[in-house]
Formats: C-alpha cells, sequence, structure tokens
C-alpha cells in the first residue's frame, strides 16, 4: 500500500475527513482498513510538521 504526499491543503483536507471516517469505523490494525488510517495519519502528522507550526504561547495561554 502507497500513501501519496500530502502536498496541498486540499490533500490535507481531504486525508483529515478520510482519517475521521476509517476512525468512526473503529477498524482493527490488522485489517487493510487500519493500516490504510495508519498511513493517512503518517502522511498528515508529515504535511502537519512542515506546514502547522504550534505556538506553545498560544497553548500556555488556554
Amino acid at each position: 500500500m502507497q500513501v501519496a504526499p500530502i502536498v496541498t491543503e486540499a490533500d490535507y483536507t481531504q486525508a483529515l475527513m478520510e482519517i475521521r471516517r476509517l476512525v468512526a469505523a473503529e477498524p482493527d490494525c490488522r485489517t487493510p482498513e487500519g493500516e490504510w488510517v495508519e498511513a493517512l495519519t503518517s502522511a498528515a502528522e508529515v504535511f502537519e510538521a512542515g506546514h502547522h507550526r504550534l505556538d506553545l504561547a498560544d497553548i500556555a495561554a488556554r
């Protein structure tokens, strides 16, 4: 199974929607659906690391 890299915000949004759909179905991690949600989550995390930086001061203020 290969996951295309998430390059744009549109790709990211689409991946998040698919992740939510899959998580709601509660797939077993040993099924193709479980493996797919893991792969999509990893790809989304890579995108987030490069595009969505956390402002720790903002988090602390909450």
